[in-house]
Parts: C-alpha cells; structure tokens; sequence
C-alpha cells in the first residue's frame, strides 16, 4: 500500500517514547487500536496524517489525557528546531 507525503512535519518523538513505556511497538499499537501496521508506520514517518478517531483511540490505548494530545501529536518539527536555535542564541 502507499501513502502520499503530506505537507505537515510533525515531531512524533514524545509519542514514541509513550510507547516504549507502555510497550508498545508499531505493530502492537497498530492491533491495538485496530489500525493498518503500514498505515501506523506511515503516520509516525509524517506520509500521512492522523484522523481525530485515530488520535483518540491512540490516546486511550497510552492513557494520554485528552488536554496533553497536542504535546504529542502536534508539535512542528519546525517549532521544534526554532525553540532549539532561540535556546542557543540566548545561552551564547
């Protein structure tokens, strides 16, 4: 199956280490929530993105409360970067 590339670049980094504490890999996390494991994978490499149902069911599989979702499904990994370089502008 192939995705098509988006747009959005979001930084999944926080919602991958939610899985690694609640052990969770693609394909159990992908079984759990009743997902394609190509589709999740796809997700997670910013091919696709995530529908409102998908980020629910994710959320209530890693016990993510519904007010933290944004911290882990929509940080910019430009945001990201940006906070990064102010940070080493101000320490220099």
């Amino acid at each position: 199956m192939m995705y098509t590339k988006q747009t959005n670049n979001f930084d999944y980094s926080l919602l991958r280490k939610r899985m690694v504490e609640y052990r969770y890999n693609i394909t159990s996390l992908a079984a759990a929530v009743g997902m394609d494991k190509g589709l999740l994978g796809a997700k997670l490499r910013n091919r696709t993105e995530f529908n409102q149902r998908q980020i629910t069911k994710i959320a209530k599989v890693l016990d993510i409360d519904l007010r933290e979702v944004p911290a882990y499904f929509f940080v910019s990994n430009v945001d990201k970067q940006s906070t990064k370089t102010i940070t080493n502008k101000i320490e220099a």
